[in-house]
């Protein structure tokens, strides 16, 4: 089997980064407004940027409805609207909102690179 020559190689990568900044760039931008997240408190989350300040800024009761024993409805979101698979299996047993909001603004910085 013949070895990719250097050009073809350099190709591939920024192939490939292209793709990771269009990706990026789509798993941080607003998603559209029948796919917003909807905590039981009112808030409206519209994009991954504003989840930990929403995790922040909410009361014990409204995270333990959303994230308990039977349910993650944050995983489910990232997972099933943002599509950041990596980040939800990340964020599936975290039980805590400062776990969760260190994980997501880890992986907001990431993708801001």
């Amino acid at each position: 089997m013949a070895k990719k020559s250097s050009k073809s190689k350099r190709v591939v990568r920024r192939t490939m980064r292209k793709k990771s900044i269009i990706n990026a760039e789509k798993i941080l931008a607003d998603v559209p407004a029948e796919k917003c997240f909807w905590a039981n408190n009112g808030w409206i989350i519209r994009n991954i940027q504003e989840l930990p300040i929403a995790l922040e800024n909410m009361n014990d009761e409204t995270f333990v409805y959303h994230c308990n024993r039977e349910k993650n409805d944050f995983y489910n979101w990232i997972r099933d609207v943002i599509g950041y698979k990596e980040l939800a299996a990340d964020i599936k047993n975290s039980k805590t909102r400062n776990v969760m909001i260190k994980k997501v603004k880890k992986a907001i910085r990431v993708l801001k690179r």
